[in-house]
Order: structure tokens, then C-alpha cells, then sequence
């Protein structure tokens, strides 16, 4: 199964520092990590580090792109139904999401909204974009098909991504119970595309290709 997009691949120096910004903001937190500790963890100088980035937010700003980079979506193949292909990006979106890397980096953006709203509400929304885009993307075509607009596929993109992964998620995120198994996830992203689809009275076994740009990147600005 060939896999949309490219990985974000800094200079060596910079994937360098990205990987001791990563030990040292999830050991200490983004409001409490400094700059030095950071320089001492990659074995630089603090000279260094700043002709590599500006500050502490851009590093932590190449960290979550870095991170991001690994949610990569798969190319609908022939025969793909609209199920076929919304349960393969949700599957992709999770395997991304329940990562115990990504969900403790999730867990420290939500902690530094007690200190700075703004800043960590921007990397919350970077952070989603790229999925909701491609949730849009491949409904895009059925919404406009069944009457509706952009704004409600965007709607629907975040109906689905609740129904399928939403509880388990904020499960994940609050502790409340361990991530889901491989197995539960597959059901219950089956399930919720199933209902989902019967719901807007869509055939999830209509074999048409719902787009022949679903599953690649959004169109620019969307």
C-alpha cells in the first residue's frame, strides 16, 4: 500500500537537537525545559543551538512538525470503496495518534495551556490540520454530490473522526484506561464508517471512487 506525503527529514544538526528537545520537554515539560538543558542533552553549546533555531517555541514548533511528518495516509487503491478508504486514512490517523510518543507530546501541549492559551491552542490546531484536511478531502466529493458544502464537510469529517477514535482518544489522553488493542480499533473504526455512511445514505460497498485525488493532499489552502 503506497503511503501519501514524505517525511519531515531536518539537517543532521537539527534532527540532533529535535531528538534531545523531545527527551528533555516530555521529562520536564515545555514551561519548565530551558534552552541550556536542552544544549546539554544534544552535547552543544547553547551558541549552537541558537544558530540552528530562534528560540524555544520554534524548536518545540520543528519537534511537532517532525512528529507530524510520521502520520502518513495511504493511496486509495483500485476497487477502493468510500468505506474502503475512510477506514484506511482512520487507521492510519490512530496507528499516528495512540503513539506513546505522540500522546505524551498531546498530553504536554494540553498541560501548557494553563500557562499560555494561545500558544499551545496554535499547536493544537497545526497539529490536526493535516488530518481533518484529508477526512474533508475524501468526503468532499460525496457532501457536494448529496447537496452539501465545504463547511459541512468539514463538519462531517469531525463527526467521524468522533464517533470512530474521539472516546478512545480523550481515554488515551486522560489515563482513564490504557489505548485500545489493534483489533478494538479496527472495529470500531469499521463500525463507526458503517453507520456514518448509512447515515448520509451512502453505499459503503459503492465501488465508484469517490474522487481520483482521495487520499492525496488537499487541494493548496484547503
Amino acid at each position: 500500500m503506497k503511503q501519501e506525503g514524505s517525511p519531515h527529514t531536518p539537517p543532521p544538526r537539527l534532527e540532533e537537537l529535535i531528538a534531545a528537545a523531545e527527551t528533555v520537554f516530555l521529562a520536564k515539560g515545555y514551561h519548565d525545559a530551558t534552552m541550556a538543558d536542552i544544549a546539554r542533552q544534544a552535547g552543544m553549546s547553547k551558541r549552537t543551538v541558537y544558530t540552528l533555531v530562534n528560540s524555544k517555541a520554534e524548536l518545540f514548533a520543528e519537534l511537532l512538525a517532525h512528529r507530524q511528518s510520521m502520520l502518513r495516509f495511504p493511496e486509495p487503491e483500485p476497487g477502493w470503496s468510500l468505506a474502503d478508504t475512510l477506514q484506511a486514512h482512520l487507521t492510519s490517523l490512530a496507528q499516528f495518534l495512540f503513539d506513546p510518543t505522540q500522546l505524551a507530546i498531546t498530553r504536554l501541549v494540553i498541560t501548557e495551556y494553563a500557562h499560555s492559551p494561545d500558544f499551545s491552542r496554535a499547536f493544537l490546531v497545526n497539529r490536526v490540520r493535516k488530518a481533518k484536511a484529508h477526512l474533508e478531502h475524501c468526503l468532499l466529493d460525496m457532501a457536494l454530490t448529496h447537496g452539501a458544502n465545504r463547511t459541512e464537510a468539514r463538519e462531517l469529517a469531525a463527526m467521524l473522526f468522533g464517533m470512530a477514535l474521539g472516546e478512545f482518544h480523550f481515554s488515551a489522553l486522560s489515563g482513564f484506561r490504557a489505548s485500545p488493542s489493534a483489533k478494538a480499533l479496527e472495529e470500531r473504526i469499521k463500525r463507526a464508517v458503517t453507520i456514518f455512511l448509512a447515515g448520509l445514505c451512502a453505499d459503503p460497498g459503492d465501488a465508484t471512487p469517490p474522487s481520483q485525488t482521495c487520499g492525496a493532499a488537499p487541494p493548496p489552502g484547503q
